[in-house]
């Protein structure tokens, strides 16, 4: 299991030079610390990498420990070198790109405390869909995936691409989507899913800077494989019930991280 290489209970010192690793392309990520209150996670990316732009529920810091890079937030380009110190807030759209191999510290806050609840014409819009969700959704999470591989290849390590090639994980994740649809507005329900899920989450490294990938992946496959029957008004409600789904496996995985980090 990939976990996080510290505790918080526990001395441990070391130098980034030891634990900078690059890839021949794309990231490699490792969490050096996950409690229930911060997170410090090392990133490596080779030259030219790209991480498109995304937001985080967290706020964050950005140190930068060697190479160079650009990193735009909310539009504004910052040029990336080493000792270069970046504070960005909550939900704050940015990208990265990595003009020579690149190795950054990203600090993570607390978690924002989740939303409890959407608007009843969001959960109405979402159980309305529940059929066309069960008819298409193998068809649709297929696309998600494509789209995802294709602009974010960097996320295929985390994934056994034997189950995607056999259709076992798109068909998995189609289940999913359908029970969170017909459950939207019982979540207890869902509570022995989301468990599983999130553990497999953990054991794969799922960062919850990944679920706005996720989210705006499966919501152009909504719309590719539904076409005219993905009106705007079910576009912007499956957004909002993602956002709610997407920070109950956020807490849940944080759960988990910390029950292990303990043991």
């Amino acid at each position: 299991m990939n976990t996080a290489i510290a505790s918080s209970k526990n001395y441990f010192t070391a130098t980034f030079q030891d634990l900078i690793k690059y890839p021949k392309s794309g990231i490699l990520n490792q969490v050096l610390l996950k409690d229930n209150n911060i997170q410090y996670t090392l990133f490596c990316l080779a030259a030219g990498t790209k991480i498109d732009e995304h937001s985080s529920t967290r706020n964050a810091v950005i140190t930068v420990i060697e190479g160079k890079g650009n990193f735009n937030l909310e539009g504004k380009d910052i040029a990336l070198a080493p000792g270069v110190f970046i504070l960005m807030p909550a939900n704050a759209p940015h990208a990265v790109q990595a003009t020579e191999n690149l190795a950054f510290v990203l600090t993570l806050s607390e978690h924002l405390p989740a939303k409890k609840k959407i608007s009843q014409q969001t959960i109405n819009i979402v159980k309305s869909t529940a059929p066309i969700i069960k008819q298409h959704g193998q068809k649709i999470t297929t696309r998600m995936y494509e789209i995802m591989f294709q602009t974010h290849p960097e996320v295929k390590a985390q994934f056994d691409m034997s189950a995607q090639a056999n259709g076992t994980q798109p068909a998995k994740l189609a289940t999913a989507v359908y029970s969170y649809a017909t459950h939207i507005d019982d979540l207890e329900g869902l509570k022995a899913m989301v468990d599983y899920i999130a553990h497999r989450h953990v054991k794969t490294h799922v960062l919850p800077e990944q679920y706005p990938i996720v989210g705006e992946c499966l919501l152009q496959a909504i719309q590719d494989i539904l076409g005219d029957a993905a009106t705007e008004e079910v576009i912007t409600a499956w957004a909002e019930a993602y956002q709610l789904l997407a920070e109950v496996f956020i807490d849940r995985e944080q759960q988990i991280y910390q029950t292990d980090n303990e043991s």
